[in-house]
């Protein structure tokens, strides 16, 4: 890919994620006492609901989870989420200091930093789950993480693992994957 070329698809992802941030509600980047990071993340964990279908069961649920494993660095910006919905289901927030505690309940689960030291052995318990992975460790994505929110110069950027989505049922729509840097999960 050329220089032109590497500068213009940036570009192209600037000004997309730019048109996210101005369709987030005001609510999520004012929660208070949180760094403007992890505000900007939790409002975009939001907003990749928009983009990902889930497998039909999850309709029969009364509750959207969106889970943490590991330190909770999102703070309130994460709970303002609980007066929204991802289609019909009301946003229900969980926090687990342990992988084992994770379950069905997640349909989002964000593994911190503070868990990178058992994130293979996480992310393979978790593979065929219809949960959607996300994190922002280095290499989150190609360890069988399926969303790897990446930090650039003043925005944040996508590395997906499409292949990790569809073994978990899940589906990624095209915009999103046009924003994103497309990785597979490397075998040990």
């Amino acid at each position: 890919m050329s220089r032109h070329t590497c500068i213009n698809v940036w570009r192209n992802i600037c000004c997309a994620l730019l048109v996210l941030l101005a369709l987030l509600p005001a609510d999520l980047l004012s929660a208070g006492a949180v760094s403007p990071e992890y505000k900007l993340k939790a409002a975009l964990i939001y907003k990749l609901t928009k983009f990902v279908e889930w497998p039909q069961s999850i309709q029969e649920r009364k509750r959207f989870g969106i889970c943490i494993l590991g330190q909770d660095d999102f703070g309130s910006a994460l709970d303002t989420l609980e007066a929204r919905q991802v289609g019909d289901l009301p946003i229900h927030i969980q926090r687990f200091a342990q992988s084992e505690a994770v379950n069905s309940s997640c349909q989002i689960l964000f593994v911190s930093e503070s868990k990178r030291p058992f994130l293979k052995t996480i992310l393979h318990s978790l593979a065929h789950l219809p949960i959607l992975t996300i994190g922002d460790v280095a290499t989150f994505a190609e360890k069988g993480g399926m969303i790897e929110f990446t930090r650039g110069h003043k925005h944040i950027g996508f590395r997906i693992n499409v292949q990790q989505a569809d073994r978990a049922g899940l589906k990624i729509a095209a915009p999103l994957l046009d924003l994103a840097t497309i990785v597979e999960t490397v075998q040990p």
